[in-house]
């Protein structure tokens, strides 16, 4: 239990502010009302109900959500963010303790997934990413002869992009693959796989190179308190972070 007595301070007194990104389903997205829902927004509600506090959702783009918190827009960054060198998060803010891992992968149509597996042998392919994710990051490298292809590009005012690709581009062979996190594809791919012919599947699952791609939030240093009280919170709850969700 979290000691109510050692309550932290906040950006705005009673309430606790988090910028998201709504593009990453499950981890965070729009459900069917336009809320922001999702593992994230679940987890931190918890967290904001044991500290007392009213949960206010920002909902921002993905690339550089992660500097947000330092330059006092909110007080913890939650996507489905990988602590990554290249990512700064300046000198008011700091990184949680992780809470939950995944690895790569590619959503493919069902028939093409032997191909995107040798993805060695990848030319010419068209791969969607989100800018700035660690989808992004990987597949510059690992996917040299293919082209990327960015959702803010690709799906600029779908209401619901991640479905706007599956359902549109994949399905009418105008994208040829969309690189997310195993958890968020299999999501798709259940959820969506029916709305494609022959039906999605999840290709090339992979690690990253380096370290575990592990999740972490980005907590404002002026939150006085706030960090360490969501650090105990993750030590005691990370278990539970997923236990709705396909692993």
């Amino acid at each position: 239990m979290i000691d109510d007595t050692a309550a932290a301070t906040t950006l705005h007194s009673g309430r606790l502010t988090v910028c998201t990104y709504g593009g990453f389903a499950p981890i965070c997205f729009k459900d069917a009302a336009g809320g922001l829902a999702g593992l994230d927004i679940s987890f931190l509600a918890r967290f904001a109900e044991s500290e007392g506090l009213a949960l206010d959702m920002i909902d921002r783009t993905f690339d550089g959500i992660w500097a947000l918190p330092g330059m006092d827009v909110c007080d913890i960054a939650a996507a489905g963010i990988t602590k990554l060198d290249s990512r700064y998060v300046g000198e008011a803010a700091s990184w949680s303790d992780a809470y939950f891992q995944v690895n790569r992968s590619l959503l493919v149509r069902s028939a093409e997934q032997p191909i995107f597996d040798d993805h060695a042998s990848l030319v010419g392919k068209k791969i969607v990413v989100t800018r700035g994710s660690t989808a992004d990051i990987d597949a510059q490298t690992r996917y040299p002869d293919c082209t990327l292809q960015y959702v803010d590009e690709v799906a600029i005012g779908q209401p619901d992009p991640q479905a706007y690709v599956v359902t549109t581009l994949l399905a009418n062979r105008d994208a040829d693959a969309f690189g997310e996190g195993d958890v968020s594809n299999r999501y798709l791919r259940d959820t969506y796989g029916k709305d494609v012919e022959g039906d999605l599947a999840l290709a090339d699952i992979h690690p990253i190179d380096g370290p575990d791609e592990t999740f972490s939030f980005v907590v404002r240093n002026a939150s006085v308190g706030l960090l360490d009280q969501l650090n105990a919170f993750i030590a005691a709850n990370k278990g539970s972070y997923a236990s709705n969700a396909e692993a």
